[in-house]
Order: structure tokens, then C-alpha cells, then sequence
């Protein structure tokens, strides 16, 4: 098909006019996002959407996973579905980042887009005093992921918090729930490392599980969100 009539037949009044609306207005500002500390050692950045939360967070959540930066053709080959759509970006809706992988990103990060700088300057204004500290991103939309990403704050933050939990998922092993949720992060949701860490935060948080991994866990949900008492 010639350009010519590929534009003839694609480009219609409404997707000019949602081309050129995605070209305007479309930077992450300082002021869109809150800044909070919900417990020493956290900062807590609250976006009202999650194309800006994501926008933020996508390639240094992606090098805190595997320790070197993503390869964006790679990247947008695995989440861009049959229809054009980086699904990522409209689901997306919780980031945790340890401190260690914050400042290695920073490091050996050549380039930054807008919303990344935005990202960065929030977080050297902000950053704790602490040797330990960490970075949240969520969205206003759902207590549940604010819990789950509170968890991984609290289990990098807090020793005594870390062992209780640590203890408890040595317990949970031993039911087939485990590896059911387990196979679930490794092949479906790309997880490769802390499994368990991520299986105690859903368990912790509670209300996504059936959602997530089609099961019920609710007496293992009780002892885990008991360690917050």
C-alpha cells in the first residue's frame, strides 16, 4: 500500500485530531504529583494517572529488576499487543525502588525523558537523611496497591518486620497455594527475582489475590496482614 492511501484510508478527522491532542499537554509536572513520607526511610510520590506514574517509573523499575538498562525495542516488542496498545502503560499502577537501585540508574543512565527528570529532581529534594531509604509510586485509585507497595517499603526498611515476614513465607511454602502463585509471577508477570518478597506483599495486601491468581488465600491473608499490629 502506497503512503498516499495508507493516510486515505487510516487517517480520519477523529484520529488526526487524537494525534495531535497526544502531542500537547502531555508532560509530567511537579505540581500533578504528591510528595509524601509515610514511614522514615519512604518517600511516597502519588500520581493522578497511570501513563504518568508509569511514564516515571517504567525503565528504572525495569533496571532495579534486572540491573542494567532496558532495551526499548525489546521493551515495546513484549507489551505492544496486535492493536498498537503498550498495555503497560494503562495498568501498571505500582513501583517500588530501593535506594541501591535508585542511585545505580541514576549512574549509568545516559539520557532521561521529561517525566524521568520529574522523577529524579522529587527524589533528590525529598530523599531521607537515612543510610536506607526508598521511593513508592502509585496512583490515587486503589487502596490495595498502596498497601502491597507499603509492604515492600516496610520489608526493606524495617529488620524485625523483614524476619517476621521471612519466617511466615517459610511456613506458606509448605501449601500448594505457594506454587501456584509463584508459577503465576515467574511466567505471566515477568518476575524474576524476590518471588517471595512479592507473594508476602499480595498476601499482605489481601484483595487482589483471587483477582491475580485465581485463588483464595484468606487464612494465610489474616497472619500476614497480623504482622502489621
Amino acid at each position: 500500500m502506497r503512503a498516499q492511501e495508507f493516510l486515505l484510508e487510516r487517517w480520519t478527522a477523529n484520529t488526526v485530531k487524537d494525534y495531535f491532542d497526544s502531542q500537547t499537554g502531555n508532560q509530567v509536572k511537579k505540581s500533578s504529583v504528591s510528595v509524601s513520607q509515610p514511614m522514615p526511610g519512604c518517600i511516597l510520590l502519588t500520581f493522578k494517572s497511570i501513563p504518568d506514574l508509569t511514564r516515571c517509573f517504567f525503565r528504572l523499575s525495569e533496571f532495579a529488576n534486572s540491573g542494567q538498562n532496558v532495551d526499548m525495542v525489546d521493551f515495546l516488542d513484549h507489551w505492544i499487543d496486535r492493536e498498537g496498545q503498550a498495555d503497560y502503560f494503562k495498568f501498571w499502577d505500582g513501583f517500588n525502588i530501593t535506594n541501591q537501585g535508585f542511585e545505580s540508574w541514576v549512574k549509568k543512565t545516559r539520557e532521561f525523558s521529561q517525566a524521568e527528570q520529574v522523577l529524579i529532581d522529587i527524589v533528590k529534594n525529598k530523599k531521607p537523611s537515612t543510610q536506607k531509604w526508598c521511593v513508592l509510586g502509585i496512583t490515587t485509585d486503589d487502596p490495595a496497591t498502596r498497601t502491597h507497595e507499603l509492604f515492600h517499603a516496610k520489608y526493606y526498611l524495617d529488620a524485625e518486620f523483614k524476619h517476621k515476614v521471612d519466617q511466615l513465607i517459610a511456613e506458606f511454602k509448605q501449601d500448594s497455594a505457594y506454587k501456584i502463585m509463584a508459577k503465576t509471577l515467574k511466567q505471566r508477570l515477568d518476575y524474576i527475582k524476590n518471588i517471595d518478597e512479592e507473594i508476602a506483599a499480595y498476601l499482605y495486601a489481601g484483595s487482589q489475590i483471587k483477582m491475580v491468581f485465581g485463588i483464595e488465600c484468606q487464612p494465610w491473608v489474616k497472619k500476614f496482614q497480623e504482622l502489621a499490629e
